[in-house]
């Protein structure tokens, strides 16, 4: 079987001018649909009919992070399938969880989750510029609820993906591969995290993930 290459939920121009048509193209055009091409030429996928993308990530790996509170396990031992896959669910979740008009501080049972953990939207906030800001090399920062019901900033290296692993259930991720912000923000990594926090979070996916969760 194939996965078909998504459609992008809103038009190219639209998260402008926190992120440029130009910087969505290249990333979701280009550095997506290559990992999807990838994807649908190895012969796990080719020889298998899958229903969900997630259903091969988790067939590919499944463990459980030995502390949840701190990094997502290094990816360096994992195969190519993993790789190729988990990369592709987590663009198709980063590109579904941003949207025009949204981010800043969220209302509902995320901003209540937010202030008793946290203390505040800002306390918040700085944890996962801090996090994304100190990942050295590519990968993403994940929000997620573990099994404790408590809510984990994560640093996901390279491909490293929270569905992989037990007790974790994502519910909102930035993207800071270099190829996600370069072309609008050049070494800036702070700046493009913090625009994507205060603009464009879609607070409608993450709480729907989170009943889900």
């Amino acid at each position: 079987m194939e996965f078909s290459f998504p459609d992008l939920p809103y038009k190219l121009n639209a998260l402008e001018p926190y992120l440029t048509e130009n910087q969505v193209r290249l990333h979701f055009e280009g550095h997506l649909k290559g990992y999807v091409d990838k994807l649908n030429k190895i012969p796990e996928v080719v020889d298998r009919d899958w229903l969900y993308l997630e259903d091969l990530v988790v067939s590919s790996n499944r463990e459980r992070v030995s502390d949840p509170l701190a990094d997502l396990p290094p990816v360096e031992k994992k195969s190519y399938l993993f790789n190729q896959a988990s990369q592709v669910y987590n663009h198709v979740f980063y590109f579904k969880n941003l949207c025009p008009g949204g981010g800043g501080p969220p209302g509902g049972d995320m901003g209540e989750i937010i202030r008793s953990q946290y203390g505040s939207w800002e306390q918040f906030r700085k944890k996962v510029v801090a996090r994304g800001t100190s990942l050295f090399g590519s990968g993403y920062v994940w929000v997620c609820l573990d099994d404790e019901a408590r809510l984990v900033i994560l640093r996901g290296y390279d491909s490293a993906t929270p569905i992989a692993y037990k007790g974790l259930s994502p519910l909102m991720c930035i993207d800071v591969w270099e190829h996600a912000y370069y072309v609008d923000y050049n070494l800036h990594r702070a700046q493009y995290i913090e625009a994507v926090l205060d603009h464009l979070i879609n607070w409608n996916f993450v709480h729907e993930h989170l009943r889900r969760a």
